[in-house]
């Protein structure tokens, strides 16, 4: 049965809670001690007999009883404050267990219970040292010596040291261990880290505190890639705060899930995360006010899976305040980042709980030196640095959708409002957003092509790609040149389905440009054509040339052209010009050397009419407006003189008005 099941039954047995449920479960447990034998071994009986006087040396008593214990057994230690001039030493899969553990040891000072270093008189590495159990035989299984628990302990280590001037660790953890499990346990003030495992796999830890220690706070290994890594391995309510070094230090981890942890106001960052990540989650882990990133996550070749679900940054990167370093709440670094995903996690900043001292982080999310085979998703929350929400410094491809982001600014936040989906990468990388038929192959790609850029506007044009039906590209039906603007149409061309009016329309900014420009590969190119629904034919076409031509629609063929038909001169060769509206008809514009007009006569002094319109071959029609004059309305053209005038004659006190129109023979 578990500490916390045992704990549970007895509580609701007795009806106790509080100081009388303590002191039931000293009892309990004294008497278990005493009625099974090996089972459950209280520390201070005999023939072990540590004291908790914290004066006396009883580690030597302690590890009698450990030493004692048998798989399973229970190594009980009632309230007391036993200090240890050595390490206590665990092999086999025994439970040690107190019975207290402070979230904030700096609060209580820890002086209700704990175990801790004898001041000047310790020896060794750390206070408490796990260590594989021997191989059974000739297996090497660790069945039997699996296993080994540390349950309710608070390890006080009140700053100090070895007698050999080294830092001591709370607990060292040393390779080959399997199938570890900490469960309620404080490690406060050690000179070293407060957990320091090294090649341990199957690790439980549970509401494990590591506060105010020289070092890490945990630690499964390092940047340099020594000791190791994590290897599956559970977290769950740990908390990391005030150590020296970061919160939680882990390589190489692989089938590990962190859950509900915390990293608060630790020296460097909040949650350190480097080397091959083969497989690791966290789920609802938050930071405070760490002087560096809040998670910081430097990632190498080969690995895969490293996942984010609902985790907190605030308040991190205090060193921004002092240093020349940009911190995050959340930063994606090294040689490699496949797989890292960021879903539903925000980075906020912020000042010290009395408000002094500058805001912080700088940026929400930095992604650096990384690669360009490099993936980087970021799904859901909220960004906020004190520079901007985002600082994408490597060759990475970045996903943002549905972010919300902003920067903190003296007047408040200034939010981005449309940061719905974002895409980054380096200049000169090509980024694709795809979409695929479910089962089956990429259809449509939306690029930024990897042409490079020069900082004048070039490069990363954007291209509408069309795939078949085995994911191969087809063309680039639409693409677009950051340079110009100009967006580009291949075959099959463009169509447009107008369900109102305009269908096009065109609105020409620039007073010399061209509003619509057809460029045809030779002369039997057209540039327009038009049709009604159900039409074989097309109605109306103008070819390159510049020719029109009609028809009725339907199956029939256009029979009707018009165009340029010589120098100067447009018209139907194939038809004649009808108005077929009554009311409508033939307008000339008058004016000077027009070709229509009109002039009062002068009896038989010829009136002369400028006009450079007139020719030799010329018919010029004459048409009384207003008879005057006796007689009168009896007008004719006496002479001309191409392209300068002609003159008009009438009868003897003929003073009638007469219209003019001057036509040309076809």
């Amino acid at each position: 049965m578990s500490a916390t099941t045992r704990r549970s039954l007895l509580a609701g047995a007795a009806g106790l809670t509080g100081a009388a449920l303590a002191t039931s479960i000293v009892i309990a447990q004294t008497a278990s001690a005493t009625g099974t034998g090996a089972s459950w071994l209280n520390v201070k009986d005999t023939p072990y007999g540590a004291l908790g006087d914290d004066r006396t040396d009883d580690a030597p008593a302690i590890q009698k009883a450990i030493d004692a214990a048998g798989q399973g057994d229970t190594v009980y230690l009632p309230p007391g404050a036993y200090r240890l001039a050595s390490p206590l030493r665990l092999r086999l899969g025994v439970t040690l267990r107190g019975d207290w553990h402070p979230r904030s040891p700096a609060a209580t000072e820890m002086t209700a219970s704990y175990l801790r270093p004898g001041l000047g008189t310790f020896t060794g590495e750390a206070l408490i040292v796990v260590g594989p159990a021997a191989a059974q035989g000739t297996s090497t299984a660790t069945g039997y010596g699996g296993g080994p628990r540390l349950y309710g302990l608070a390890l006080d280590g009140r700053d100090q040291r070895s007698t050999t001037g080294t830092a001591v660790d709370g607990i060292r953890v040393t390779p080959g261990v399997q199938d570890l499990g900490l469960e309620k346990v404080t490690v406060w003030r050690f000179t070293g880290h407060g957990l320091n495992a090294q090649n341990a796999t199957t690790l439980q830890l549970t509401q494990v505190h590591c506060v105010g220690n020289g070092g890490h706070g945990f630690t499964w290994g390092d940047a340099t890639g020594t000791g190791g890594g994590l290897v599956d391995a559970d977290l769950f309510q740990c908390h990391a705060e005030g150590n020296g070094g970061h919160g939680y230090d882990i390589l190489n981890p692989d089938a590990v899930t962190v859950v509900e942890c915390r990293a608060e106001a630790n020296t460097r960052h909040g949650y350190h995360v480097t080397g091959v990540s083969h497989a690791m989650v966290m789920i609802g882990c938050t930071t405070d006010r760490n002087g560096r990133d809040g998670f910081h996550l430097a990632t190498s070749p080969g690995g895969r899976f490293l996942q984010l679900l609902g985790c907190l940054a605030g308040r991190d990167g205090r060193e921004t305040a002092t240093s020349l370093i940009p911190y995050s709440g959340f930063t994606v670094t090294g040689e490699a980042a496949e797989g890292v995903v960021l879903t539903g996690c925000s980075a906020t900043t912020g000042r010290g709980d009395d408000g002094t001292g500058a805001d912080s982080p700088a940026y929400g999310l930095t992604t650096s030196a990384l690669n360009s085979e490099s993936n980087v998703s970021v799904v859901g929350g909220q960004y906020v640095g004190t520079t901007a929400p985002f600082q994408d410094l490597g060759a990475v491809l970045v996903r943002h959708s549905g972010v919300i982001s902003g920067t903190h600014r003296d007047t408040g936040i200034e939010w981005d409002r449309h940061d719905v989906h974002m895409i980054s990468g380096a200049a000169g990388t090509r980024r694709d957003l795809e979409f695929w038929s479910r089962g089956k192959a990429r259809r449509w790609t939306l690029r930024t092509t990897d042409a490079a850029e020069s900082g004048t506007g070039d490069g990363s044009d954007f291209a509408l790609v069309r795939h078949a039906d085995d994911g191969t590209v087809l063309d680039t039906p639409l693409a677009v040149s950051r340079a110009s603007g100009r967006v580009s149409l291949t075959t099959p061309g463009l169509t447009v389905t107008a369900t109102g009016g305009p269908g096009v329309h065109l609105v020409q900014q620039r007073k010399t440009a061209q509003g619509y420009a057809v460029t045809g590969a030779g002369r039997a190119s057209r540039a327009f054509q038009s049709r009604a629904a159900g039409d074989s034919v097309n109605r109306f076409a103008m070819e390159i040339d510049g020719t029109q031509t009609f028809g009725p629609g339907g199956d029939t063929g256009r029979d009707t052209s018009w165009g340029r038909l010589g120098t100067a001169q447009i018209g139907s060769a194939d038809a004649d010009l009808v108005v077929g509206r009554a009311g409508k008809g033939i307008k000339v514009k008058e004016g000077d050397n027009a070709k229509m007009g009109t002039v009062t006569l002068a009896g038989t002094t010829p009136v002369t009419v400028p006009t450079t319109a007139v020719t030799a071959a010329s018919r010029i029609f004459l048409t009384v407006q207003s008879p005057a004059g006796t007689p009168s309305g009896v007008a004719y053209v006496a002479f001309r003189t191409p392209g300068t005038s002609f003159s008009v004659k009438g009868m003897p006190g003929d003073t009638s008005t007469v219209a003019w129109l001057i036509m040309e023979p076809a």
